[in-house]
């Protein structure tokens, strides 16, 4: 019965987000129907499904889910009764597309310039990570204004997004900006629900496969044996599926996706970890945090890097290899900071915040120049990803800000007098 209810609210939260889909980028919605996959749904199987891999976590499930469920629910309580939705779908046709590839071009422009900049100048390299996605929100630009050379750049973004998963074998970017293209697409031209629900139809088997080959594709590709590419990936799928003889719940790529989706081991490594061996950070380590978003390095010399290892360490007791990447998640990071019931409140909080600083955009930005909807998953898209810390989301959304901004003067100084609408 239980497992039911897991495959229900898992459709109920899918259909939720592709009901509003046609209305507006569903950015909220996504976000909770991620969470809901990473933090309950996976980690349920992994207990009742998958005992290869329940064996690997560090709390019994009893013992995590009382942290967890109300965790989630508090997140996205505070977010769902302070957001309010607002109906973009009559903005569409108000874009007018030479300003659409016009804001396209600036910010394939900002965005190129950065990544050839940064590799003459070091420093440059700090803001890639926030201008490099500039590049996919040009993408979603020229969706407005199809011209021959529109399409043609969209074909060379697209491109670029999957040769960089195909160079590094990590394809979350590439899944989560698959999934925005298609949402942005869906309110573009006003995509019926039945067309927009076959999303998962095509998402969830790509993700399936991909997750069985990746480990053997990077081994593959990092010692030489084979080359990076489409070629190599296509050869190692096909050669999956000719040796899999397991019913597809006990495939390789069902195993290795569930694992891959399981955000619950990196919290209940943090539960069983603090405060038994390390104290609760009382509230230091988010403001530490907060400091570091807003602060410069020059006058916060403690500021922390993204992608460092102290602090999953710290609070895990585990030990990173370098190439690996790991964050304790907000969840953790409430935790952590608050304790267990200290972290509702705070999360409730943060999810009110979120919600409010996401309409007021709407109302303020997108409404009055209907262009800027593409803004909408280049700043807030960070939420969407269940793994990403306080830190991580806090900077990217204050940063982002700052850095749409700048493409906006960018946009009047070239063409003055020109609103960008």
């Amino acid at each position: 019965m239980m497992l039911f209810v897991i495959f229900a609210l898992f459709f109920i939260l899918y259909y939720l987000m592709m009901r509003k889909a046609d209305k507006f980028i569903p950015v909220i919605y996504l976000s909770l129907f991620t969470y809901y996959i990473q933090y309950i749904f996976s980690v349920y199987l992994t207990y009742n499904v998958y005992p290869g891999l329940a064996r690997q976590m560090p709390l019994k499930q009893d013992e995590l889910f009382a942290y967890l469920i109300p965790a989630v629910i508090a997140f996205f309580g505070g977010a769902l009764l302070f957001k309010k939705d607002i109906d973009l779908s009559g903005l569409a046709e108000k874009i007018k597309p030479v300003s659409a590839t016009r804001l396209g071009h600036i910010l394939l422009g900002v965005s190129l310039s950065v990544d050839v900049l940064s590799l003459v100048f070091s420093p440059i390299g700090s803001i890639r990570s926030l201008s490099h996605p500039l590049k996919y929100g040009a993408f979603m630009c020229y969706m407005f204004a199809l011209t021959p050379l529109n399409i043609f750049l969209m074909f060379l973004i697209f491109f670029k997004l999957l040769s960089d998963a195909l160079a590094g074998g990590i394809f979350i970017d590439f899944f989560m900006w698959c999934t925005y293209f298609f949402l942005m697409f869906s309110f573009r031209f006003r995509l019926s629900l039945f067309r927009r629900s076959f999303f998962i139809l095509l998402a969830a088997p790509l993700l399936i496969l991909i997750q069985s080959i990746k480990q053997e594709y990077r081994l593959y590709t990092q010692k030489g044996k084979k080359e990076t590419g489409l070629s190599t990936l296509t050869e190692l799928a096909v050669k999956k599926q000719e040796q899999e003889d397991t019913p597809f719940a006990e495939s390789s790529g069902t195993v290795n996706t569930i694992a891959r989706l399981n955000q619950g081991w990196h919290v209940g490594k943090v539960m069983k970890h603090v405060p038994s061996r390390v104290p609760f950070a009382e509230g230091a380590d988010t403001w530490s945090d907060i400091q570091g978003v807003i602060l410069p390095r020059v006058l916060f010399p403690d500021k922390k890097n993204i992608g460092d290892h102290s602090k999953f360490e710290h609070y895990t007791g585990h030990i990173l290899h370098n190439n690996t990447s790991m964050t304790v998640g907000v969840l953790g990071d409430f935790y952590i900071n608050f304790g267990p019931t200290g972290a509702l409140v705070g999360l409730f909080i943060f999810g009110a915040v979120l919600a409010r600083l996401l309409y007021w955009f709407i109302n303020k930005v997108v409404v009055p120049q209907p262009i800027n909807i593409i803004w909408i998953p280049v700043l807030f898209g960070i939420w969407t990803r269940a793994n990403n810390d306080f830190y991580m989301l806090v900077n990217t959304l204050f940063k982002g800000f700052l850095l749409f901004l700048f493409v906006q003067f960018l946009f009047k100084l070239i063409w003055p007098e020109r609103a960008v609408h």
